[in-house]
């Protein structure tokens, strides 16, 4: 993670003492030429230019790149807390909070809505014959393959240990069902490679679609969860419509 050397407050106080301590320069640069009978204004001027130059200039570039770099730093602790730390998805509570407004939107156009919940067949078997190091792989593989295969508008999000969703704006349950064909394709047309040879990646889906008009977060989700279960059910590896 990106880190920041000083706080705001230690650079502004050493800005605040280099300007005092340049003043007391130029004060007395001012008196020496003052003793000496110069009474030169134009010299005078200029060495206050050049040595506000001098000192401020390269203060204020070195506040200025720390300030963008505490927000830099910011931002990506709010990424972090966003995003599950293995897959890179959103977690299971942003998906909800992002879930809800695509669905709202939804309603408003009358547009119908699909969710997807997708569990991977034998994760636990994978984990005990290759390692649980192989074991993340899997899910990021798995889950860079749904980031890729879906579009821009549909959210993507990892539920728990192997259990993801996908919310579908202005898809029904037959354009669902082809969204998830095209997904398992991929994933079943690339194993993982690891140590030990390749990892095949079946996985058991439940699709469900409604009417945004009466489309709600809470029930598209239980039922996407319950037509999963129907296809652990028979077995794994294949798309249940709710």
């Amino acid at each position: 993670m990106l880190t920041f050397d000083k706080p705001v407050w230690r650079i502004a106080a050493e800005a605040f003492f280099a300007a005092c301590g340049a003043g007391a320069v130029l004060t007395a640069y001012q008196w020496a030429l003052q003793r000496a009978g110069l009474g030169a204004t134009d010299l005078y001027l200029a060495l206050t230019g050049a040595m506000y130059v001098a000192v401020f200039l390269p203060l204020f570039y070195y506040l200025l790149k720390q300030r963008a770099m505490i927000v830099r730093v910011k931002r990506q602790i709010e990424e972090e807390a966003l995003r599950d730390e293995t897959t890179r998805l959103y977690k299971s509570r942003v998906f909800k909070e992002l879930a809800g407004s695509q669905i709202r939107l939804c309603k408003r156009n009358g547009w119908p809505v699909g969710m997807v919940v997708m569990d991977i067949d034998r994760l636990g078997a994978i984990n005990d014959r290759y390692g649980y190091d192989a074991g993340n792989r899997v899910l990021r593989h798995f889950a860079e393959t749904l980031q890729k295969t879906v579009r821009e508008s549909d959210l993507v999000a990892r539920l728990d240990d192997d259990r993801f969703a996908l919310l579908l704006p202005k898809c029904d349950a037959k354009a669902a069902k082809k969204v998830i064909q095209r997904i398992q394709e991929e994933i079943l047309s690339h194993p993982l490679k690891v140590d030990r040879g390749e990892v095949k990646i079946p996985f058991s889906c439940g699709v469900v679609s409604f009417a945004g008009k009466v489309a709600k977060f809470n029930v598209l989700l239980n039922r996407a969860a319950e037509a999963l279960e129907t296809a652990k059910r028979k077995g794994g590896n294949r798309i249940e419509l709710f």
